[in-house]
């Protein structure tokens, strides 16, 4: 698989106020070059697996966030649903979804992964938009927070995050929800780890998004700068 190139290890001096909302979110460093050097291959059988132990609660992949999701899946159905995955690292939300009963499951990525279920189709973002896909539901977890950083491979962009966001508000029905996680803290830009979110850029990714619902929010008092306690899981409503 061609790798791109390199992420840079600093931010570029030009991009730097657009990063920093004109300096005011700090900025700490953790560096990943995360460029897949292969392309990742999700074969029948881990699905099969994944199923077994979603039935059975042993499904860790997002650790303690999981229990999130077992908890919106008691009040919101993605029963007959297409639902639309944002960023794919392993086998996780989209066998969620198929889990849960979705119709059909879109996952876009960067870099597309292989996925070997006929429930599933993978797509890249200039492939979603030729298609004009309108899906029920679309999740990003643990995803949106990277866009734009380039540890992915993915072009620099400081609004990466919130152009994200605008892409999957066009791609739902008026009627969808996104379920969205992304860290919550006190603001900072860890480069080119991930972004914290807080009263600063918080407001600005959900901005055209109402909250429906909230599951494991905990409170983020003494959280040290850069990190995070809670990645809460929100079910987002279009404000039309």
């Amino acid at each position: 698989m061609h790798k791109t190139m390199e992420p840079p290890r600093a931010i570029p001096p030009d991009l730097l106020d657009g990063y920093t909302l004109s300096g005011t979110i700090p900025v700490l460093n953790w560096y990943f070059d995360d460029r897949p050097i292969r392309r990742i291959h999700i074969v029948h059988k881990q699905y099969i697996r994944a199923f077994q132990q979603l039935n059975d609660g042993t499904f860790d992949y997002y650790g303690h966030d999981i229990h999130s999701f077992y908890a919106a899946f008691g009040k919101w159905s993605l029963k007959n649903k297409s639902v639309l995955i944002w960023g794919l690292a392993s086998c996780n939300c989209e066998a969620m979804a198929l889990w849960q009963g979705a119709t059909h499951v879109y996952v876009v990525d960067y870099n597309k992964p292989v996925c070997e279920h006929d429930r599933i189709t993978v797509i890249d973002i200039d492939e979603l938009a030729q298609n004009n896909i309108q899906t029920d539901i679309a999740i990003s977890f643990s995803s949106f927070e990277h866009d734009g950083l380039g540890r992915y491979g993915d072009p620099l962009n400081p609004n990466g995050d919130l152009d994200a966001m605008q892409t999957a508000y066009r791609h739902l029905k008026d009627d969808g929800h996104l379920w969205l996680g992304v860290p919550q803290g006190l603001d900072c830009l860890v480069w080119n780890a991930h972004r914290v979110y807080g009263e600063k850029r918080l407001p600005l990714l959900l901005k055209g998004w109402a909250i429906a619902d909230v599951f494991e929010q905990e409170s983020r008092d003494g959280q040290p700068l850069g990190t995070y306690w809670n990645q809460p899981l929100m079910i987002l409503q279009k404000v039309l």
